[in-house]
């Protein structure tokens, strides 16, 4: 009802998938801080996931217009 009320159609935003990639990457730079107090390992994943997480949304937002 209140979703009715709002008028969503019920599609998740085009950067949702931006902001899960960010909090991924979150946890393994916090997970790497945190065990030995510097960013050593953490920067493949976090790399990795940026390529292909928001690199691809974008291009689904941006490049096939």
């Amino acid at each position: 009802m209140m979703r009715d009320a709002m008028g969503a159609k019920g599609q998740p935003k085009w950067w949702y998938s931006i902001a899960v990639a960010v909090m991924i990457c979150a946890f393994f730079l916090g997970m790497d801080f945190y065990s030995n107090g510097k960013i050593t390992w953490s920067v493949w994943p976090v790399a990795a996931v940026l390529f292909f997480g928001v690199g691809f949304t974008l291009l689904n937002k941006f490049g096939r217009e």
